[in-house]
Formats: C-alpha cells, structure tokens, sequence
C-alpha cells in the first residue's frame, strides 16, 4: 500500500478530530514494530515495518503481558500527558505529536515531541525534549550526519524546497515537477497526471481514502484512482481493510497452494498406479502365446528327455515350428503344471487389473476435477467447502485449527443473459447441489470429457435459443481445465438425461442424449 505523504495527510487530519487534549492513558507494544498509545477514548497504533502506517483505532488489539522497553521508557516520559498538537512536515511521510507531561523529578510540567518517521523499513518513533535532544528512539541509527541516539540533538529527516502541492503553484506536470513533488508515491503520481492537479487537490480536501482493486492486490489511495472502480471510506477503515483483505488473500493463497499440493501428490501416486496397472494388463498379450504352448508340451510329453533345456515341436494350426523352453530340473509333468500356472497366474492378474483400471481411471477423473475447482476458486469460503470435501474423502486429515476456521456456505456463480438465470458450480460439492435442484427442462452443460464446473440455465419452461447455449458453453468452457484454451468442446443437455451413478464421488456424473458445441472461453472473466 502506498501509505505516502497524502495519504498521511488524511489520516492525520482525523487523528486530530479525535486525539488533541486527549490523556495518553498508556503505551503498549503489541507486537515488536508496533506502539500503541491508548487514549480516553481511541487507541493511536503506529506500525513501524515496511509496509509502515499509523491509524486509529475504535478497540484494543491483543497486547503481551510484559511491554518492551521501548513502551516502557514512553510510560515514565509521557503517560498520563496531554495531547496538544498533531503536526506533519509538510506533505511528508512524517510528524510529531506534541504533549504535555508532569515530570516528577523536577515538579513541573513539560513538553515533549513524539516524532513519527514513516518512511518503510527505515521507519521510527523518536521522542525529543523540549531542548531538541532526543530522549529515546524505538531504533537507534549511529549516523555521523544524523545520529539517531539518546543525547543527539535532533534533526528532522525533511527537505522543504520539494513541492507542495497544497502550498506552491503546481500546474506544469512534466517530469521535472512529478520528480519534486513532496508525499507523492509512484502510484499517486500516475494518478494525478490523469486527474490533474485542480482535482488532486479537491480530492486532498476530502476526508475519505479511496479503497480499490489493483490487479488482485489491494490499495488505498488519497486521490482518485482513476479507471478503477473504489470505495471512499474514512482513513483509518481504509488502512484496516486494505490489510485485512490481503489478509485474506494471503490465507486464501495459503489454502489453496495446500490443497493443491495434496491433490497432486493423489495425482501423481495414483497416476503410478496406473502404470503398474497398464504393466500387468499388457501381460494379456503373452497367453496366447503361453495357452498355445501348453497344450503343445501336454501332447509332446513324451518327446521330453532328462536334461532337455528346449523342445522343437510343430504347431499343427500354423504349422510352424515351435520352441518350448525345459526347465531341465523338473519333470515333464511338473513342466507342464508349470506352464498351466504361468497362464492362470497371468489371467487372474490382467482380471484384476481390468477391474482396477476402471476405478484407478474413476479416481483420476475425480482428482483431475476436484484440481480444476481449485484452481477455479476465487474465494475462501469456496476454498473451506473443498477441504471439507477432501476430509470426507480421506485425502486430507482435519486439523484443530481448520475445526475452529469459520465455515460459510458460499454461493454459485450466477448470470443473467437474454433474460434467462445461468448458474455455475463453484466446487464439487455446489456441482452436486446444483444439478440435484435443477428442473428436468433446465439445460445442463459441461466441457466434454474436460474437468470443469456444472453449468445450468433456468429455463423456467421457456424453449432455450441457441445464443443463450452458446454464452453459457462459454462459460462453462472459463470455469473449466480448457479455460486457457480455444475451440473447447462444451456438451449439453436437459437435465432429466443426467444422473449420478451410485457410489459416484462429489460431482461426477453421466449423461446422454446430449449435443455438443465448440466455443471460446470468455477470457475476460478470468
């Protein structure tokens, strides 16, 4: 988030509507990089890590029993003092707040200055007398040109001769100026040569951020962010939900790289399975071969002589010569018992694996689908349903911390086209729901013979046109394993020809009676 020097500008203007002649009631430190003065009414959180910020808070944040010794020398210097002024230098990423304390040693009052350093990773706090010199600092710096240490005279990281747009007459935007704007990140710049400076400053002029969407990362802005679509909302709730959904994104990404990984591993351990399966079933091929020479050796038994290794006998359907290997330590019987052992062993094998590749191929088809809701899903909710789903089948093992996790249904993906309401599966689970609820006239569609989400129109009894099949095979086509592809084949039907058979894994069913229409997936959905 570009927490630059407008949007500090904001934030501060709502800290003072809040903070000046508050009491600071006590400082805390949450975590290492975070210090939290906690007011008669609000709590003011500095966070000192890249990305750094300051807000303000409505309650208290979880905090250690024992302070760090950073909140601990605040307490002896300005507990119980009085917040007289909120100040920022200029546009920039920093300030200082002024306040009041009792200093008990010398019976009086005193001033103080928390200066706030907002600058990444090379954030601070530091606290300065009234003499300029510094009390103490959240990070010490041993700087010859700018110490930052207990007893160091002071000196604010500031230059004044940057513009100001609130300040200087600012009209020209070429690159000359853009480059000596005084609080502009990288991303306000780009916005205020779209917006233009008459409107940047209208927009400084408001109190609200502008919340917004950025390439599925999310940001909070004080100008315009133009061509995007945003949400105006008071600082501090801007801040707060800009980390909160990347929050979530984080854990949705967490989430989904794991159930990938599980799924996968299923894949490739099952696909290895099939292999072997595929090995035995190729043996299939030997028994003729074997059939043929066992009746062979049962009728020229008596040709086998002690020691032969090899019996040269002509088959009489062929006709040609034949070579059947002796094993020159076991009688002619147990030859043939041996022989006949061989073909039983080898049909009882490829009998099984007949059996097997049919449910290894089954397995397979379900992994390969319930991979594609994954990498489909663009929600945790959908997310949470699909772990449930693998706990139910045993591909992954519940945990304490996924029991706690809290569960919410989500819903199908829905749109409307030429009237009619077209639905779409979001998980295995949804895609079992959705076709059990459909009406035996609604029209169900998916890829063919492709891994991807259930799809069905409602036709409310209506006769579905042909354009309004085609938009929604373009959608199932999206949401599918084809979704980066062209020319997918997409099948559909009414659903009265589609069932589940029975035993059938979370969204795997038949169908018949079906058409089939090749379509481009809608890549703009995506």
């Amino acid at each position: 988030m570009p927490f630059d020097g407008l949007v500090l500008y904001k934030v501060l203007r709502e800290v003072k509507e809040h903070v000046i002649g508050e009491r600071i009631r006590n400082i805390y430190q949450p975590v290492y990089y975070q210090v939290l003065l906690q007011l008669s009414n609000n709590y003011l959180l500095f966070s000192l890590q890249n990305p750094s910020y300051m807000l303000l808070l409505a309650e208290k944040p979880d905090i250690p029993m024992e302070p760090a010794h950073f909140a601990q020398f605040l307490r002896k210097r300005i507990r119980n003092g009085r917040i007289l002024q909120v100040e920022q230098l200029g546009l920039d990423r920093l300030g200082f707040i002024e306040i009041e304390s009792y200093d008990d040693e010398r019976s009086e009052k005193v001033i103080y200055k928390l200066y706030f350093e907002l600058m990444g990773r090379n954030s601070n706090l530091i606290l300065v007398n009234e003499e300029g010199k510094i009390e103490e600092a959240y990070k010490h710096v041993h700087d010859d040109f700018r110490p930052i240490l207990p007893g160091a005279k002071f000196i604010p990281y500031y230059d004044d001769s940057k513009l100001n747009i609130l300040r200087d007459n600012v009209s020209i935007l070429d690159d000359s100026f853009l480059n000596n704007l005084m609080g502009f990140s990288k991303k306000s710049k780009d916005f205020l040569k779209i917006i233009g400076v008459e409107k940047a400053i209208q927009d400084l002029n408001d109190s609200h951020l502008y919340f917004f969407k950025d390439n599925n990362k999310f940001d909070a802005v004080a100008i315009t962010p133009n061509n995007y679509s945003y949400e105006k909302l008071t600082p501090s709730e801007a801040i707060l939900k800009v980390f909160q959904e990347r929050a979530n994104q984080s854990r949705f990404l967490e989430i989904k790289r794991y159930l990938e990984k599980n799924v996968n591993n299923f894949i490739e351990r099952s696909e290895k399975t099939k292999d072997l399966i595929l090995k035995d079933l190729s043996e299939e091929e030997l028994l003729e071969e074997l059939e043929t020479k066992g009746k062979l050796l049962q009728s020229y038994l008596f040709k086998i002589k002690k020691g032969d290794k090899y019996l040269p006998v002509i088959d009489w359907n062929s006709g040609l010569e034949i070579v059947i290997e002796i094993d020159p330590l076991l009688s002619p019987t147990q030859n043939l018992e041996k022989y006949y052992k061989e073909v039983k062993r080898i049909k009882k094998k490829v009998e099984f694996a007949k059996e097997r590749i049919k449910e290894i191929n089954n397995e397979l088809d379900y992994l390969y689908q319930l991979l594609e809701t994954i990498s489909s899903a663009q929600d945790i909710e959908t997310l949470i349903e699909i772990r449930e789903e693998m706990k139910e089948q045993g591909l992954i093992r519940d945990t304490k911390k996924q029991q706690r996790e809290r569960k919410i249904k989500s819903t199908y993906r829905k749109f409307e086209y030429e009237g009619f309401e077209i639905l779409v599966g979001k998980n295995n689970k949804q895609n079992d729901d959705l076709t059990r609820s459909a009406s035996r006239e609604d029209i169900w569609l998916h890829t063919h013979e492709i891994p991807g989400s259930h799809v069905i129109i409602k036709s409310a009894g209506r006769q579905v046109p042909e354009d309004v099949i085609n938009y929604a095979a373009k959608i199932a086509a999206t949401f599918s394993k084809a979704k980066m592809s062209s020319n997918v084949a997409v099948d559909y039907t009414q659903r009265k020809n589609v069932w589940k058979p029975k035993g059938a894994k979370p969204g795997m069913w038949l169908y018949e009676n079906y058409e089939t229409v090749i379509v481009e997936p809608l890549k703009d959905m995506l």
